[in-house]
């Protein structure tokens, strides 16, 4: 799907702003923080305890100003900062002595054939009760339904962000929005606003 002249539009003014970053501009850094701050604390907070994501934030941010230069492609900022999230994520859990759960390969990828047209329901996404739900997924599956439903990440995105293939991706998309349907049929009452 080509995108629209709103995306594009977008795309150019990120492009633009990691530029200026990358030149030590402190105003298009704190634009960048300000666009993207609460994405990557909601990112954590969905793979972490709520006070342990709002320290590896500091860390995420503390990262992305001293290393925002090193990027050569400002086009995959994105991409590179929810990387950068998602390390300083791990880095935690392995500090604590806990297994990585968000590094395993416990979901193996479907045929090419497999079809993934299933929608979540109306919403989801939109209301802070809608974390209670997704705390009853699996890391992995979570973790993917953020940054696809809250970010609005392509599958290449999510893919290069968890280090898994396009395919695996969709599987796990694909399960993680079976067992949501599957909890709200069960009369899992979790209210999901409009």
């Amino acid at each position: 799907m080509p995108k629209r002249a709103s995306d594009k539009k977008s795309d150019i003014r990120l492009h633009l702003l990691v530029l200026r970053c990358q030149t030590g501009d402190e105003r298009a850094f704190a634009e960048l923080y300000r666009m993207f701050s609460d994405r990557t604390l909601r990112y954590l907070r969905g793979l972490l305890d709520s006070h342990t994501a709002e320290d590896i934030q500091q860390e995420v941010w503390f990262t992305v100003y001293q290393r925002v230069a090193d990027i050569s492609n400002p086009n995959r900022f994105r991409t590179w900062l929810y990387r950068t999230a998602r390390h300083r994520a791990i880095d935690c859990l392995r500090r604590r002595g806990r297994q990585a759960a968000l590094v395993d390969g416990t979901f193996e990828d479907f045929t090419e054939n497999m079809k993934f047209d299933e929608d979540l329901p109306d919403g989801f996404g939109e209301s802070s009760e809608i974390r209670l739900l997704l705390e009853k997924l699996s890391p992995a599956h979570r973790e993917v339904l953020i940054l696809k439903y809250w970010d609005d990440l392509s599958y290449v995105e999510i893919a290069t962000i968890v280090g898994r293939s396009i395919g695996t991706v969709r599987s796990r998309i694909h399960h993680a929005k079976r067992k949501v349907k599957k909890l709200l049929a069960g009369g899992t009452e979790i209210p999901i606003s409009r």
